[in-house]
């Protein structure tokens, strides 16, 4: 092949992207498109300023049923592992662990951006730990009536809405186990 047809394909392909791209972001699925505009958690100058150095104290006054298994912190990442050990457990306390963890990330610090939770059932017996429950939630795409809801969740699967919103994902063992069908 020449070389002015190689020329016109990268020409045609940037030409491409550059329309193709912005049309791309629109079909995310973001809470802004499914609520409209949002009021978010803007960082204030009354939170805590996160980092490597109180990120122990800081999640450590948190007051959750789930004990926290890891906690890592990089770049406005908040990264936090809750451990379930009782089987007894009801799923209202883990969506309101969940919420007390995001109200904290987006409410008391300046600088969380984006906080990934994991839910993981921890069996001390047989030395096993499988996941429950994943989480990204970002501060720009939350809303406080969102965070309200997840904390008064009943024991009933979440709403499609608030899935999407905290992008939570649901293992098959956390439907068998936790919620009733």
């Amino acid at each position: 092949m020449n070389r002015t047809w190689w020329i016109g394909a990268a020409m045609l392909l940037t030409a491409a992207s550059a329309v193709l791209l912005p049309k791309m972001e629109s079909l995310h699925s973001s809470a802004v498109r499914v609520h409209g505009t949002l009021e978010t958690f803007s960082p204030g100058s009354s939170g805590m300023v996160l980092s490597n150095g109180n990120l122990v104290d800081a999640v450590g006054v948190l007051d959750l049923s789930l004990s926290i298994g890891s906690v890592d912190w990089e770049d406005g990442v908040l990264t936090l592992d809750l451990k379930v050990t009782d089987s007894s457990l009801q799923p209202k306390e883990v969506y309101a662990d969940m919420a007390k963890t995001f109200y904290f990330a987006f409410r008391d610090t300046e600088n969380v951006d984006q906080v990934m939770l994991r839910v993981i059932a921890e069996d001390k017996w047989l030395g096993t730990a499988r996941l429950l429950l994943a989480a990204d939630a970002r501060r720009r795409e939350l809303s406080p009536e969102l965070l309200s809801e997840l904390q008064t969740a009943d024991n009933f699967p979440l709403p499609g809405r608030l899935k999407a919103a905290f992008r939570i994902s649901e293992t098959s063992l956390w439907k068998n186990q936790f919620i009733a069908p």
